[in-house]
């Protein structure tokens, strides 16, 4: 992602949004990415006299980490944007009706 998303008014938060839900996809796939090949158990079990065969079970509890950490940070996630939609529809609302009570737009 860039750093191209500027909101410089509140019609730009449909645009924050949708950076948000790039965020949301990019821990997606390094949790992924972690999980698949940082997390493998391979590289420690070359031989039943690898010296380094007992990190291989701290792998798998590596990869859990890894998971535990994508869930709770994608529901954090998850509920800061339905906050901000909240937000944005109170916004419009008021908008809407100091547009409605001074005959301008808001």
């Amino acid at each position: 992602m860039t750093d191209d998303t500027a909101i410089t008014s509140w019609a730009g938060l449909a645009a924050l949004d949708f950076a948000m839900g790039h965020l949301a996809d990019d821990l997606r796939a390094t949790t992924d990415h972690a999980r698949q090949w940082v997390c493998q158990r391979d590289g420690f079990e070359p031989s039943p006299v690898c010296l380094l065969r007992p990190l291989a079970a701290l792998m798998d509890v590596l990869a859990d980490g890894f998971l535990a950490l994508e869930e709770r940070a994608l529901a954090d996630w998850a509920s800061l944007r339905a906050g901000l939609g909240q937000f944005s529809d109170e916004l419009q609302h008021l908008d809407d009706a100091v547009a409605d009570a001074f005959g301008a737009v808001a």
